[in-house]
């Protein structure tokens, strides 16, 4: 039988310029490539171009294009065959393939792009779904889309049978209903802020901030300063962390960033007579490594800082070797539960959420569990 032609008719890659000003080749380049793939996909899978193609356009090494198309493989937006093309994956699922099941997954593309735990989360359970016979498609999204019907019909688009949405915000909802009108299941994973639509997911961080915090306690700090913002909240964790300080008599106070330049901020951190520095955000925290990676750096080396929603990444630095205070979930762990109860139909049976607890890990070093990017 003669092989399925793959239509090739994209358009054209963008200019250079974007390449040549940006401090980190491959995080700009992926994210372009990123842009690329998204505008040009089509019912069905197509060729995209060739990595030697992406490296002569934008003048740079094969290796720095190899290293962004992994990225985007993993995010399930192409795959690659040695010696053979590189294919844009299609929106349209193929029935004929013998698959458990047909799973869609909303993806916040500011947050896959800046938060470590949140793009680990999607790369676990989408490999662990194609492991074991399942077809998975990842949708970004931008917030305006999923406060409307326009995420739901590309999910119906997709063919999906199943929805999973990790730490769905408010606009969830609203997408949540038009999913459950056209009977596609959904089942949320909350992470660290209010389950805005049921979850049957859920990961629990207290036991571990106990478990930090009970150390701090015995080696007597001064005082403990959060860093906190209005704008970038874990307003659960929050809470959580306020309660423990208090009831283990812990003196603290509160550094809050109010949109001023990232590094004056970071600098005032690292001047702060205090005993210990809790960044209870992962989204802050990511926002100053991607804004002053070197002052972030040397606030690590110089105050003893705590990351209560897991390891941060550092774009256009090099992860320093330090050690910190960090609270990790086991996302392995939490992609094979899933994928169990899914199997099993436990995922739509079981009263109740099932929990995961995370685990303190205290004065590891950073590098050992920053992802490099």
């Amino acid at each position: 039988m003669a092989r399925k032609k793959v239509s090739r008719a994209l358009a054209p890659l963008p200019s250079r310029r974007a390449i040549e000003k940006a401090h980190h080749k491959t995080e700009a380049l992926t994210a372009i490539l990123r842009d690329v793939a998204v505008k040009n996909q089509q019912e069905q899978p197509r060729a995209f171009h060739s990595v030697r193609d992406v490296a002569t356009h934008f003048r740079v090494p094969v290796s720095t294009v190899s290293r962004a198309y992994r990225v985007l493989e993993q995010e399930g937006l192409i795959s690659r065959v040695r010696g053979s093309k590189t294919l844009l994956q299609g929106l349209h699922f193929d029935r004929q393939l013998k698959v458990r099941a047909f799973v869609g997954f909303p993806a916040s593309v500011s947050a896959f792009v800046t938060l470590q735990d949140y793009r680990t989360f999607f790369i676990r359970i989408r490999r662990e779904l194609r492991l074991r016979g399942f077809a998975a498609a990842t949708a970004f999204f931008e917030p305006a889309e999923a406060s409307t019907d326009a995420l739901s019909k590309r999910f119906k688009a997709y063919e999906v049978d199943t929805v999973i949405w990790f730490q769905p915000g408010k606009e969830a909802a609203v997408t949540a209903l038009h999913l459950a009108d056209m009977g596609i299941r959904v089942l949320g994973v909350a992470n660290d802020t209010y389950c805005h639509i049921p979850c049957r997911y859920q990961v629990r961080r207290e036991s571990a901030i106990r478990t930090l915090l009970t150390t701090w306690k015995a080696q007597n700090p001064d005082r403990v300063t959060l860093v906190e913002s209005q704008e970038q909240r874990a307003a659960v964790l929050d809470e959580t962390l306020h309660g423990i300080l208090d009831e283990l008599e812990i003196p603290w106070s509160v550094a809050t960033y109010q949109n001023q330049r990232s590094e004056l901020f970071v600098r005032d951190l690292q001047r702060k007579k205090t005993g210990r520095i809790i960044f209870s955000s992962s989204a802050l925290a990511s926002k100053f490594c991607f804004r002053a990676p070197g002052a972030v750096a040397e606030l690590l080396q110089t105050q003893r800082v705590a990351l209560l929603n897991g390891p941060v990444s550092m774009p256009f630095a090099r992860v320093p070797d330090v050690q910190v205070d960090l609270v990790t979930v086991d996302w392995q762990l939490v992609a094979q539960q899933i994928v169990d109860d899914l199997i099993n139909q436990e995922a739509f049976q079981l009263p109740g959420p099932t929990f995961f607890d995370a685990e303190a890990k205290l004065r590891v070093p950073l590098s050992a569990f920053a992802q490099s990017i």
